[in-house]
C-alpha cells in the first residue's frame, strides 16, 4: 500500500493558514472583550445611580473643581466641553478611567491635573453617570420651582405692556386656565401655543390657530380657511365649514393668495420677554382658578 505524505510546501502552506485561524481567534477574543469592557461602562452610564448621596457630593464636587469650564450640569461652560457627551465619562466604570484621566490631564488642552482621592472621583462619576441617565430619559425630568413669579405683576402686565388683554379674557377664554393646566403647561402655551389642542386627531390646519389663507380668483370670489400647503406653483387650504380641501394653481400672483397668523401677537413677542414678565406671567395665569 502506497501512503501520500504532504511536501514541505503543502505543510507550509498549511501551517500557514493554521497560523492565521487562530491570530483571527485571538483578535475576535480581544475584540469581545473590549466590547464587553464598553458595553459595561456605558450600560453603569445609562442606568439610574442608586447612591443618591454620592450623586450630591458629585455635583458639589464638579461646581467647586470643574464648574468654571466645565458648568453647573456638566453641560459645557466657558471654555470646557460637554462632559456627558464624553466617551471617557460613558464608558467609566465607578471613576475608575474618569480618575485616571484626571490625575494626567491635559496641558495641551489648557486642562490641570486633579488628583482626586478614589472616592471622590467615584463620587464626580456617579453624578456625570445619574446627568447621562437623564439626558437619555427626558421623561423621567421633573420641573420644578415654575411658579416663581408675582401675580400681581403679572396681571398688570396682562393689562398693560403686554396688551394681552386686547384679544384674551380671565373672564372669557382664560376662565379657570389654572385649575386646567399644569404651570409648565401654561406656561409652554403662553409662549408657543400653536398646535396645542390637545387632540392628537385633529390636523394642524384643522386647528384654531393655524395659519389662515384667503384665496382671491380672478373672478373676484374669496375663499378662506386653514392653510394646508403653499408652493410656487400652488395653494391649498381647508375650509372648516365645508370641510373640505380647496385647491388652485398659482401664476405668479394669480389667483392672489393672503396668509395671515391669529397667533402673530406671540410670535413678534417671543423675542421681547422677559425672564421675570414670564414668570410674572405664568404666576398670574396659574392663579386663574
Amino acid at each position: 500500500m502506497t501512503e501520500s505524505w504532504p511536501n514541505d510546501v503543502q505543510r507550509g502552506t498549511r501551517g500557514t493558514r493554521r497560523k492565521g485561524f487562530v491570530s483571527a481567534i485571538s483578535a475576535c477574543s480581544a475584540l469581545i472583550v473590549v466590547t464587553v469592557v464598553v458595553a459595561s461602562g456605558q450600560q453603569q452610564a445609562l442606568t439610574p445611580v442608586a447612591d443618591t448621596a454620592a450623586v450630591e457630593r458629585g455635583q458639589k464636587l464638579l461646581v467647586d473643581q470643574c464648574g468654571f469650564c466645565h458648568g453647573a450640569n456638566a453641560r459645557g461652560g466657558s471654555g470646557g466641553p460637554d462632559l456627558t457627551r464624553s466617551v471617557i465619562v460613558q464608558t467609566d466604570e465607578d471613576g475608575k478611567q474618569l480618575g485616571e484621566f484626571l490625575a494626567a490631564g491635559r496641558p495641551d488642552k489648557g486642562m490641570p491635573k486633579f488628583d482626586l482621592p478614589r472616592a471622590q472621583a467615584s463620587d464626580l462619576a456617579a453624578f456625570l453617570h445619574q446627568a447621562i441617565y437623564q439626558n437619555s430619559n427626558r421623561r423621567l425630568y421633573k420641573i420644578l420651582d415654575i411658579v416663581v413669579g408675582d401675580p400681581s405683576k403679572g396681571q398688570a402686565y396682562f393689562n398693560g405692556q403686554g396688551r394681552c388683554n386686547s384679544c384674551h379674557s380671565p373672564a372669557g377664554d382664560l376662565k379657570g386656565v389654572g385649575a386646567k393646566y399644569e404651570p409648565a403647561t401654561l406656561q409652554g402655551r403662553l409662549l408657543l401655543p400653536r398646535g396645542r389642542t390637545g387632540n392628537p386627531g385633529v390636523p394642524l390646519y384643522a386647528d384654531p390657530t393655524a395659519l389662515q389663507v384667503t384665496v382671491t380668483p380672478p373672478s373676484g370670489e374669496a375663499v378662506s380657511g386653514g392653510l394646508v400647503r403653499l408652493t410656487d406653483f400652488e395653494v391649498t387650504l381647508y375650509e372648516a365649514g365645508s370641510g373640505r380641501m380647496r385647491s388652485w394653481l398659482r401664476n405668479g400672483d394669480t389667483p392672489k393668495v393672503t396668509v395671515t397668523d391669529p397667533l402673530q401677537a406671540h410670535v413678534d413677542h417671543l423675542t421681547k420677554w422677559t425672564d421675570a414678565e414670564m414668570h410674572n406671567m405664568t404666576a398670574y395665569l396659574a392663579s386663574l382658578k
